[in-house]
C-alpha cells in the first residue's frame, strides 16, 4: 500500500500548496480520481496528515461529506516542536508515559516538514536517541532525552 499512500499524500500535498495550505476534499471524488478505494484515503489521512505531523483534519461521511485538511501553523515561526511527553491517569495519580521513540520521530519529522532540518540531520538525530533509549534506565529516561532535544533544538536556532 505504500506506493499508492505516496502518491495519494503528494496528491493531497500539491492540492494544499495550490490551495494556500487549507484543502477540502469529497473522499469518494478523491478516490475516483487517484483510482484507489475510499479506505486508502482514510488511512493515509489518519498516518500522514495527524496533528502530530502539523495538520488538523475533519472528515463528515454521508451525502454530503467532506474531508477539510488545514496545516497547522507553529505559534512563531522561530518556535520548533518539543518532544511530547503524555500522561498516564492511574486512578487518582498521574505519572508521565516513557518517551519512545516514536515520539521523538514525530518531532524530527516536524522539524523536516519546517525545513529546519535535513533528513540526514534527522537521521542522526534519531539514531542518537535511539541510543540514549536503548542504554538510559527507565527513572532518567524521559529527563535524558528532554536534555538532549533541548541541546540540539538550542544548536539549530543558532545557525
Amino acid at each position: 500500500m505504500s506506493m499508492i499512500a505516496d502518491k495519494i499524500e503528494k496528491f493531497i500535498l500539491d492540492r494544499m500548496r495550490e490551495e494556500q495550505e487549507k484543502l477540502i476534499l469529497k473522499r469518494n471524488e478523491l478516490a475516483d480520481e487517484l483510482d484507489c478505494a475510499p479506505s486508502q484515503i482514510s488511512y493515509v489521512l489518519s498516518t500522514r496528515f495527524s496533528n502530530e505531523r502539523g495538520f488538523d483534519v475533519e472528515s463528515r461521511r454521508g451525502l454530503g461529506g467532506y474531508i477539510r485538511i488545514t496545516k497547522l501553523n507553529p505559534e512563531s515561526s522561530d518556535s520548533l516542536p518539543a518532544v511530547t511527553t503524555y500522561r498516564i491517569y492511574e486512578g487518582q495519580n498521574t505519572v508521565d508515559r516513557l518517551i519512545d521513540i516514536k515520539d521523538v520521530d514525530q518531532s524530527l519529522f516536524q522539524l523536516i516538514q519546517a525545513e529546519k532540518i535535513t533528513r540526514r540531520e534527522a537521521q542522526l538525530m534519531h539514531n542518537s536517541f535511539a541510543i540514549l533509549i536503548e542504554n538510559t534506565d527507565i527513572e532518567h529516561r524521559n529527563n535524558a532525552i528532554r536534555e538532549l532535544y533541548a541541546t540540539m533544538v538550542d544548536t539549530l536556532r543558532k545557525e
